[in-house]
């Protein structure tokens, strides 16, 4: 795999980038945004994945090439700074715990740095050096100290508090440039330091160049790309400035204060990734804004999230800031036949379009892979049959069934609107009803594409009748048979007759409550006559 290093010489164009003190053509290509609210720092692997800190919600985000949110990263304590060695190896400082933890490409730990909690009093930016995976340069902004490890050990520092070469105040953002050259901005000395071995070498100012007549004494993050410009965020100003980082020549902007596309406030972090694109972190714009510099490449993708509902278009693009590029599109590493142009579209997508996407840019000068952009086709929910409405006595089990089709599907049911706990089967089963019960049943039905919602079923639980007796009583002459009823109250009764206990007919209905007397006139018609009394719902 090539280094971030390699990446930048890829295409023909960026070699021509050598020339010095070339002022930058930067091209706004929009911005990352999902789940970033308070967001710090920013760093790129080879394979052009992003990664940005947010200290406030103690996470790390990262991104895949394309701009899609691959995977979030919790339970930091205010992560800070951050960077990829060419080996994939993250290193991630925590400003809560003065720390600075290393992972490997997986995200599984492997060391922290000295003695680990409390190393630091502000491990506020890092750099690795790109010729040593495990040595990476801290800047201790509160210590005015710049640290220097190799593996887990301490293996050198310079700096000081003060105003004279090689002293500090407040160091901030830090490079490693492939000469061996360690470029440090001085924050309230308003200045750029550079160093050698350690050694102070040499400095320039980053006095005015944007809105204000004097020094922002506010710049932050720098970098240095492969044609000896420095790149410097200028928080106070809202821009990032271009210097020549051999003589201090100030070359130009890029961005300006706003919220606009391409517009930055309070920007605090920034990286260069593979693609020539200029990562810079607006943290009061809660957003991690792209520029194309010069030569470059953007990647994008239709399929925000990697899902897609079934039977919608799919498109991966490539904006091209140059030319001479060739590209040859892949799925899950194999390539796809005719796809070498800077679009690959899919119409009316289908679960056999679901896999892994890349694209392979080569040119004179040799070839990359982007990052993969998994990409999931899913059928959206159809409901063909819900639950059906009931009535039942207290007691029963009662049984609730939806029938619906689609990928990956997800059932809630609800009881009057309101969700159910662990009722999340196609089925739901009611043991033992009781009256508390009664009311409307839905279930929703979704997946990572869509969700539906069946039409309600009413739910009806009966209690019957406690008290329900029939007395007999005295037969008056010619004026039929009297009964006594002993009822409940607030229930329906039907009141029956038979001769021989196969055919009964019902001779009255009513409501009733407690003691109530009834004549049968009819029983002088019979030699007997039996009675039931039934609760009639």
């Amino acid at each position: 795999m090539k280094t971030l290093r390699q990446l930048a010489w890829i295409l023909p164009a960026f070699a021509a980038l050598a020339a010095p003190a070339a002022a930058p053509n930067a091209t706004p290509l929009g911005a990352l945004t999902q789940q970033l609210h308070g967001p710090a720092r920013v760093a790129t692997d080879a394979a052009g994945n992003i990664y940005v800190t947010d200290p406030a919600a103690g996470r790390v985000v990262v991104f895949d090439a394309f701009g899609q949110q691959r995977t979030v990263h919790d339970g930091f304590a205010g992560p800070l700074a951050i960077a990829v060695a060419r080996d994939g190896r993250i290193y991630l400082s925590e400003e809560k715990a003065g720390s600075v933890s290393v992972f490997d490409a997986q995200w599984h730990p492997l060391y922290r740095l000295g003695t680990g909690t409390s190393e630091f009093q502000l491990p506020s930016h890092l750099a690795v050096d790109p010729l040593a995976p495990d040595k990476v340069y801290v800047t201790d902004s509160l210590a005015n100290w710049v640290r220097v490890y190799t593996g887990a050990s301490l293996t050198g520092q310079f700096g000081g508090v003060g105003t004279g070469n090689g002293q500090f105040s407040f160091p901030a953002g830090i490079t490693v440039c492939t000469n061996g050259e360690v470029l440090v901005v001085d924050q309230n000395n308003d200045r750029v330091q550079v160093f050698t071995n350690g050694v102070f070498a040499r400095t320039f100012s980053l006095g005015s160049g944007g809105m204000f007549s004097g020094p922002s004494g506010r710049s932050q993050a720098i970098l240095v790309d492969n044609a000896s410009r420095a790149f410097v965020a200028d928080t106070l100003q809202g821009i990032v400035r271009v210097f020549d980082a051999n003589t201090g020549l100030l070359l130009g902007n890029i961005g300006d204060f706003g919220r606009g596309t391409g517009q930055l406030s309070l920007p605090v972090g920034l990286v260069m990734d593979g693609f020539n694109r200029l990562c810079v972190v607006s943290a009061n714009n809660a957003r991690v804004e792209l520029f194309g510099v010069d030569t470059f490449l953007n990647l994008s993708v239709s399929a925000p999230g990697g899902n897609l509902a079934a039977g919608n278009n799919l498109a991966f693009n490539v904006t091209s800031g140059g030319s001479g590029q060739n590209f040859q599109w892949q799925k899950n590493g194999v390539n796809l036949a005719g796809a070498t142009n800077g679009t690959l579209a899919i119409a009316n997508a289908a679960a056999g379009d679901s896999g892994n996407y890349s694209v392979v840019i080569t040119s004179a000068s040799g070839s990359i892979t982007s990052g993969v952009t998994p990409v999931t086709v899913l059928a959206a929910p159809n409901i063909l049959s819900g639950p059906q409405s009931q009535t039942v006595l207290c007691g029963a089990a009662v049984r609730m069934t939806v029938v619906a089709t689609g990928a990956d599907l997800n059932f809630q049911w609800q009881f009057n609107g309101q969700d159910l706990a662990n009722a999340t089967a196609a089925t739901l089963a009611l043991a033992d009803v009781e009256a508390a019960q009664s009311g409307q049943y839905s279930v929703r039905v979704s997946n990572a594409v869509g969700a539906l919602v069946t039409a309600p079923a009413n739910l009806t639980v009966l209690t019957p009748p406690v008290v329900m007796d029939v007395v007999s009583g005295p037969q008056s002459p010619g004026a039929g048979f009297q009964l006594t009823l002993n009822v409940d109250p607030g229930f329906s009764y039907d009141l029956q007759a038979t001769t021989d206990f196969v055919q009964w007919q019902s001779i009255a209905n009513f409501n009733a409550a407690g003691l109530f007397d009834f004549t049968d006139t009819a029983s002088t018609n019979y030699p007997s006559r039996f009675y039931r009394l039934r609760w009639a719902p």
